[in-house]
């Protein structure tokens, strides 16, 4: 009769175990194929168009602009008049009667620059607005890869953190398998020990990853000009996004950087600039003038005009030549560093495009191999450890292995991303995304 109960009790317990391994197998099935939805979604265009506005440093670089451009309009305005009052021939005893002068004069001046120089001076002046603009631009595209990037590190800390907690509740239940299994004989306590080991393990890497994305947010806040700690927020599904790679698309972006990079830009403008004063000391060879009008009071009495017209003498000419040669040595300067940077550009455009090409396989190479082949070992395994066919420590490995390739399969999307926004702060400007139709 003892046998008989034993053996229900047995029966009973090994019911139990594969009811369990039912449950993991269907987990694990629901783990890869139904989408998780976020309550709360912040997308990374919002957060753009907050950093827009929000930045100070985006801010202080538009000030600039601003005041650039109140200065451009004061180049092009003439000095201001002169008025000059001479009170002549007083008398020597009483030398502070205004009212006993004999006369009084009254000189109305007014300079002007020889024709040509306000409006390069204008010109110049305008160029640096443009110039300050493009700065400001490139400066909002630093920023915004920076929040990008920040933005993707915190994605990823948070997949791994869902990554890890799903892993947990797995092993939870292979470690109520191995709890039943011990019980029943068919298997070691050892068993029962490592699944323990494992959990706490989990746990630690739990309190690391939060810490991770309590940093990241705090990150993403600080580009934001928010409080460190203010909430963020779920990211948006980085995974729903690819560029087309083809070789072509790599010329067509180089170009694109030559032509319309707010660095390369920029420094054409203060070329432009700098021309505009080679030009403006040209003008130095030749003179500015004054004129002005002296009506002459007498006995309170206006019954007499002085006329007046004068010029510089533009003699010391060696003082232009050089003016004018420095001029052109600072144009060449900045000629020769556009070309320089312009090489440069080049180079990053083809770098950045080089890792989205790699990134893109190295995704591919988890979608379509490592990330299947783990999941069928996984399970494989938990079938094979019901059966006594694989120890304990086979499940806990391939397990591992699952959790790793997860992982690392969400850091070659984020890495691949990343570089996506590497080559668009390259060429100057955002790419042309489209669905990625395997997600």
């Amino acid at each position: 009769m003892k046998r008989q109960k034993t053996g229900v009790r047995i029966k009973k317990a090994k019911n139990r175990n594969q009811n369990l391994l039912f449950c993991i197998l269907y987990s694990v099935f629901l783990l890869f194929s139904t989408p998780v939805f976020a309550d709360e979604t912040i997308s990374l265009s919002t957060l753009i168009e907050d950093a827009k506005k929000n930045n100070p440093e985006i801010l202080a670089y538009q000030k600039r602009v601003t005041a650039k451009e109140h200065r451009a309009r004061v180049e092009g305005v003439l000095d201001d008049p002169t008025l000059k009052v001479e009170i002549e021939d007083m008398p020597k005893d009483k030398p502070f009667s205004l009212g006993d002068a004999m006369q009084t004069r009254y000189t109305l001046s007014q300079s002007f620059p020889f024709p040509g120089k306000l409006s390069l001076k204008q010109k110049a002046a305008a160029k640096e607005v443009l110039m300050a603009e493009s700065e400001a631009k490139n400066k909002e595209l630093e920023i915004i890869t920076m929040l990008k990037q920040a933005y993707f590190d915190y994605a990823y800390v948070l997949e791994s953190i869902k990554i890890t907690k799903e892993v947990k509740e797995i092993l939870s239940q292979m470690a109520d398998i191995a709890q039943i299994r011990y019980s029943t004989n068919q298997a070691s306590q050892q068993d029962v020990i490592k699944a323990q080991l494992e959990l706490t393990m989990l746990n630690n890497d739990l309190i690391y990853l939060e810490a991770q994305r309590d940093v990241a947010a705090a990150k993403i806040n600080s580009i934001l000009n928010r409080d460190t700690a203010s909430p963020v927020g779920e990211p948006e599904d980085i995974k729903a996004y690819r560029v087309t790679v083809t070789q072509g698309l790599s010329l067509e972006l180089q170009k694109t950087a030559i032509e319309k990079s707010p660095s390369l830009k920029a420094m054409e403008y203060d070329i432009q600039a700098r021309d505009a004063e080679v030009e403006l000391n040209k003008k130095n060879y030749y003179p500015d003038f004054m004129v002005g009008a002296a009506p002459i009071q007498r006995d309170g009495r206006l019954d007499a005009w002085d006329l007046m017209f004068s010029v510089n003498i533009p003699l010391w000419r060696s003082k232009y030549d050089n003016q004018v040669s420095e001029a052109r040595a600072n144009a060449g300067v900045l000629k020769s560093k556009l070309k320089a940077e312009q090489n440069i550009k080049t180079f990053e455009v083809k770098e950045s495009f080089i890792n989205v090409a790699a990134a893109e396989r190295v995704r591919g190479l988890y979608e379509t191999g490592l990330l299947p082949q783990a999941e069928i070992s996984f399970q494989s395994a938990m079938a094979n450890y019901q059966t006594s066919r694989v120890d304990f420590l086979t499940v806990l490995d391939s397990q591992r292995m699952l959790k790793k390739t997860r992982v690392e399969y969400i850091k070659s999307i984020v890495e691949y991303r990343k570089n996506i926004a590497m080559l668009e702060k390259a060429v100057g400007e955002d790419l042309r995304v489209e669905v990625n139709p395997k997600q």
